[in-house]
């Protein structure tokens, strides 16, 4: 959080004698973690949020309102990221809710909007995705292109899901093996194209697949993880080792929603754990 949720809530604390609670509750950090980290919130003993009661309600919410939260709370569970297209916004998996609106056979689909849905505290990007920035003979210079094609494949249900994740997995290592130079742009369409042209060609060769219990949620899942851009955070390569680890979780338990959930809260609280 902010220097300004930091001692607003200091303020609120103060006043209601509880400054023990607060310094327990409130952790200063020695240096800044990143820009505009001032301070964060202390963990329960078993990893939630010190202000969740037993119903997992936040008490300095029913106590103060939304506007005493800091900007991440007051964003959750959405996830902005701001980028050269504009605005862009997901949901966190890690929310009930989400979970509970995501689990339906209608595929996820990009919406446009002049404005944004509601108004987000300043700086409070979760990531910035500006692929211009990056030279022309680099694959992430052409993001945007690549995120549409990686959902598209997905988003295929003429395959099992483990079968779309291979085909997504050769189609980047096959983008990484593409000569960068001034034809990469040619050379991406290129392999787009053929792409597309095999999945048409299955398309009208086999029925679409059954899907099982959770089928699709777990593909919401994935189009949605791919959205918040990790091929741009972290590389092409890392991403497939990282997407490989949430598979290797989500495939092998009956409990979906619960293994998306364990998948998110690592990914927002120990990234570097799912890479070891």
């Amino acid at each position: 959080m902010g220097e300004a949720s930091y001692r607003r809530n200091e303020a609120l604390f103060n006043s209601t004698g509880r400054k023990a609670e607060f310094d327990q509750a409130f952790i200063r950090l020695n240096e800044a973690a990143g820009y505009g980290e001032y301070a964060y919130i202390a963990k329960q003993a078993g990893g939630g949020c010190w202000f969740l009661d037993k119903c997992n309600r936040c008490r300095l919410h029913k106590e103060a309102g939304h506007s005493q939260l800091d900007a991440v709370c007051q964003t959750y569970p959405r996830y902005p990221m701001s980028t050269s297209r504009g605005i862009e916004l997901t949901l966190s998996f890690s929310c009930p809710a989400v979970l509970k609106l995501a689990d339906r056979e209608t595929p996820l689909a990009i919406k446009r909007a002049d404005q944004p849905p509601i108004a987000f505290p300043e700086n409070n990007y979760a990531v910035e995705v500006y692929p211009q920035q990056q030279p022309a003979w680099e694959p992430l210079h052409y993001y945007f292109e690549l995120e549409t094609h990686f959902i598209d494949i997905l988003q295929c249900r003429s395959l099992q899901l483990d079968e779309r994740l291979d085909l997504l997995t050769k189609t980047v290592k096959a983008i990484n093996d593409l000569p960068q130079n001034e034809t990469l742009a040619r050379e991406l369409t290129a392999l787009f194209n053929r792409n597309y042209d095999w999945l048409e060609k299955l398309a009208a060769d086999r029925l679409p697949v059954a899907a099982g219990p959770g089928a699709f949620l777990l593909e919401n899942f994935l189009v949605s993880f791919i959205f918040r851009k990790p091929f741009y955070l972290y590389g092409l390569e890392k991403t497939l080792l990282l997407l490989a680890r949430m598979w290797q979780q989500l495939s092998n338990t009956k409990d979906i929603a619960a293994a998306i959930m364990q998948f998110e809260f690592q990914y927002g609280h120990d990234r570097q754990a799912l890479w070891r």
